[in-house]
């Protein structure tokens, strides 16, 4: 048996079985604060699975991973997750926890961020609640001493990439415009997070392709800026 999880914007946690002989999966990611259960047992007649370990009259001992704990509506669900459909029949004693939200970055000026970043590293299996990075408003309303920036890009700097796996949520009586299940996988390396960054005022923006073969350059995108 793998444990796997998956990610979204609300993460969820699917054990899944496979045979013996395949590699463990890397567990992958989807941020806040999480207080979990550790609860010990005494296994018998045990068989092994992956890197969890099975017992037929107790919980299953869940491999090591971080837990990386956000804030606001998605920690709230994640702990409900975790109370009711993890605890109860893994032993998560193994995972190590790290708290991004806000507070917590703010009192350990970001220690906190680069402490789950090597965490990371050693591990190699990270799950993730959403993070807030808070806005100007979001800081005075909090009262934090500055806005502190996505945790994301040192997460991915430190871990040299990673893919993202988003699910949709369905959720009965409400229509989404589609039927089936859409998975979002997005190979988060570079992007947004080492773009370059400039105040400006009123104008025209572009941005262009410069072939590497000599000839002109392709504008890609070109707007207005007002």
């Amino acid at each position: 048996m793998a444990l796997r999880l998956a990610s979204t914007r609300l993460m969820t946690s699917v054990a899944r079985c496979a045979p013996l002989s395949s590699k463990v999966p890397s567990i992958l990611l989807s941020n806040s604060r999480l207080a979990s259960r550790n609860v010990a047992v005494q296994p018998i007649m045990v068989q092994k699975c992956f890197n969890a370990t099975l017992s037929t009259n107790s919980k299953v001992v869940a491999p090591p991973m971080v837990y990386i704990a956000g804030e606001e509506m998605t920690h709230y669900c994640m702990n409900l997750i975790i109370e009711k459909w993890v605890t109860p029949y893994f032993d998560v004693s193994g995972w190590d926890h790290f708290d991004l939200s806000c507070k917590s970055r703010d009192e350990s000026d970001d220690k906190v961020l680069f402490d789950a970043v090597d965490a990371g590293k050693k591990v190699g299996a990270i799950f993730k609640e959403p993070t807030i990075t808070p806005s100007a408003i979001q800081v005075q309303e909090m009262k934090l001493s500055k806005a502190f920036g996505s945790p994301n890009g040192a997460m991915r700097r430190g871990w040299n990439g990673i893919t993202i796996s988003r699910d949709t949520i369905h959720i009965e009586g409400i229509e989404l415009g589609y039927k089936n299940r859409v998975l979002f996988e997005r190979h988060a390396v570079g992007g947004e997070y080492g773009a370059g960054y400039s105040t400006v005022g009123r104008g025209t923006l572009i941005t262009n392709f410069i072939p590497s073969d000599g000839q002109d350059p392709i504008i890609v995108d070109k707007r207005v800026l007002t």
